[in-house]
């Protein structure tokens, strides 16, 4: 036969063979079913790893009908394969007759032997997916086509070599592993990679002993030593064991530092390690399956490239042994690294700081602008007071005091905006000053740091809020009139002003309202007017000796074009002879303010169409009303 039919036949062939393969399957109909065979106790840590990833693949590709899954274990790292075989094989058979399973998938090399030995019996035309399995092995065990899988690639060596480069002094090595038929082979592969090491290592073998004689043995090693520690699965006095639960137990004790190649002992005690991913096991074997499952054939798919580990550290543990990062390889990987405040709050910092500059700069441009106003205040008087004769000098004068006037307004708008400020900066810099006492301190209490940058972050939020009221301010064209809900912005103003009411010893309660219209309002603008009339109400009753020190903000809709706010307290009230006058500019009932708030909280009201008024409160106390309009959407 000639070369070029023969090749055109073999390709007919496998493609006859692959549509008969993807055929059988779909003629079996919707149900798709996934056996895991364990060869040891399914809730070992290395098996749960590997398992979550297996399913969390096969699950995330599914189309139509939902894979079924069977999980079974041969729990052989405890019991002797010839002692159950033949019990689990009869129990398997009855098991599963009748039910047609797709796909087996073995962890470990004990459960590959199995399905290899008894697919026939038990799955018969199940395709066997493996994982975990030393790819060194593979050769030795004869798979058949129909097997395929992802081996595992197990570097005893390099994790030797990784621990040498970090202990490079070191002239002594302990290996660790107990009895079980997996710490036998582990050990071989151990061994085999000692080779290299010959005459250059003093090799100690702390193999077959009790779990209590091999913590014991460990502990009475000196600090120059390095620890191997490879399985313990059964002790030598035949104690079924979790490796895991034995390394916690040795590192414990150990003055040497210990290095493992499990990616479950991370955490656990080893310094580093060459480690394969379990994750990356799991996920590869199941994209094998979901493949077989689509009906690609499993004699195509074949033998997938092994599972290479990896150089992971445990950074707690480097930090332990004084060991630095940049004598790890430059590819490795280092886990449970411990981020400094900066790392976590690198960009709340540097905000804070951006907008602590940015309100320096405006207050210093203010008391300049207040500087200079007092400056043309005296010129004016200067200049008054030597043409003060002369009648158009006068005209002239009057012009130009009514434009002075205006500006001593802006001068007194300016300093009532800085002591709106300060509040905020003042607060910023206590938190700061307590955050920095705390790092230099070394003070390890990370959620009152994360409460401190938190309080630092809001403060820095209200301080730019205010700047930007400031230039809403300044132009009439700056309000926009957006459609809002009234109750979220009510709620954001009363925690802005719980600093001050916790240091004030007062309360401010709201209740909440559902289902009220919006309105047609500039969040910024509004929400500086309830700071202004809230901190007007504190002012009040602090300074009352009533013991009932809150003040209540409501809501409500008093016709189909309105809303309106309250603000109710039971401090002192108005003076009735005053009342006329609360909100002319430069107006103040107490020592301590500027008496800007009511004439810009005024301002601010008309320009959204709405009115804004004082009542008397008849309990004794105030109430401040403003009304906004109702948005039409």
């Amino acid at each position: 036969m000639q070369p070029s039919l023969r090749f055109v036949m073999m390709i007919a062939l496998s493609i006859v063979s692959m549509t008969a393969f993807a055929q059988a399957r779909d003629s079996e109909g919707a149900a798709r079913r996934v056996v895991i065979l364990n060869a040891a106790d399914p809730y070992l840590p290395a098996f749960l790893a590997l398992d979550r990833s297996l399913r969390e693949a096969i699950t995330r590709a599914e189309h139509g009908a939902p894979t079924e899954f069977y999980a079974e274990t041969l729990d052989m790292f405890r019991f002797p394969q010839t002692l159950l075989a033949e019990d689990i094989v009869a129990l398997l058979r009855k098991k599963y007759r009748g039910l047609k399973v797709d796909v087996v998938v073995a962890a470990g090399s004990i459960a590959l032997d199995f399905a290899q030995r008894y697919r026939a019996e038990i799955w018969p035309g199940a395709a066997i997916v493996f994982h975990s399995v030393p790819v060194t092995s593979l050769e030795r065990r004869g798979l058949d086509p129909h097997t395929i899988g992802v081996p595992v690639r197990l570097e005893f060596g390099q994790t030797l070599d990784l621990a040498l480069r970090l202990r490079p002094a070191t002239r002594r090595v302990a290996i660790v592993a107990g009895i079980a038929e997996p710490d036998s082979g582990h050990l071989s592969l151990m061994q085999a990679s000692l080779e290299h090491y010959a005459g250059r290592l003093e090799i100690q073998y702390l193999v077959g002993l009790t779990l209590a004689e091999t913590v014991a043995a460990v502990g009475a090693l000196p600090s120059d030593v390095i620890v191997l520690y490879l399985t313990m699965f059964r002790d030598g006095a035949g104690i079924p064991l979790v490796p895991r639960d034995v390394l916690t137990r040795i590192a414990a004790v150990s003055r040497a530092p210990v290095f493992g190649m499990f990616e479950t002992y991370l955490g656990h005690g080893i310094v580093a390690g060459s480690i394969a991913s379990y994750g990356e096991q799991g996920r590869r074997a199941g994209e094998l399956v979901v493949r077989v499952l689509n009906g690609e054939d499993p004699s195509v798919i074949g033998i997938q490239a092994p599972a290479t580990p990896h150089c992971i550290a445990d950074w707690q543990q480097l930090r332990r042994l004084g060991i630095a990062e940049n004598q790890l390889p430059t590819d490795c990987e280092i886990r449970f690294k411990e981020a400094t405040a900066w790392d976590h709050y690198y960009w709340q910092i540097l905000t804070a700081l951006a907008v602590i500059l940015a309100q320096t700069t405006l207050i210093i441009t203010l008391m300049l602008n207040r500087r200079r106003l007092r400056q043309a205040q005296t010129a004016l008087q200067d200049e008054y007071g030597r043409r003060s004769q002369a009648e158009t000098t006068a005209a002239h004068l009057r012009g130009r005091l009514a434009r002075f006037s205006k500006e001593r307004s802006l001068g007194a708008m300016a300093t009532a905006i800085s002591h709106e400020i300060n509040q905020p900066l003042t607060a910023i810099q206590n938190y700061a000053q307590a955050a920095k006492r705390r790092l230099q301190n070394n003070v390890d209490d990370k959620p009152k740091l994360i409460e401190l940058f938190a309080k630092i972050e809001e403060q820095s939020e209200r301080a730019g809020a205010i700047t930007q009221r400031v230039r809403s301010l300044v132009s009439a064209s700056d309000v926009q009139l957006l459609p809002m809900s009234l109750c979220p912005l009510v709620e954001e103003v009363i925690r802005m002003m719980e600093p001050e009411t916790e240091y004030r010893k007062c309360r401010i309660t709201c209740e909440p309202v559902n289902n009220l219209p919006a309105v047609l309002a500039d969040p910024l603008q509004v929400q500086l007017v309830l700071v202004n009339l809230l901190q007007n109400s504190i002012r009040s009753i602090c300074s009352n000796e009533r013991y009932d020190k809150w003040i209540s903000v409501a809501m409500d809709s008093i016709n189909d074009r309105e809303m309106q706010v309250s603000v109710t307290d039971r401090g002192h009230g108005v003076p009735l002879d005053r009342v006329a006058d609360i909100f002319e500019p430069l107006y103040s009932g107490t020592s301590s303010s500027m008496g800007m708030g009511l004439a810009i909280s005024q301002a601010i009201i008309d320009a959204h169409g709405g009115r804004l008024w004082y009542e008397p409160n008849p309990a004794g106390g105030a109430i401040f009303r403003f009304t906004l309009r109702r948005s039409s959407s």
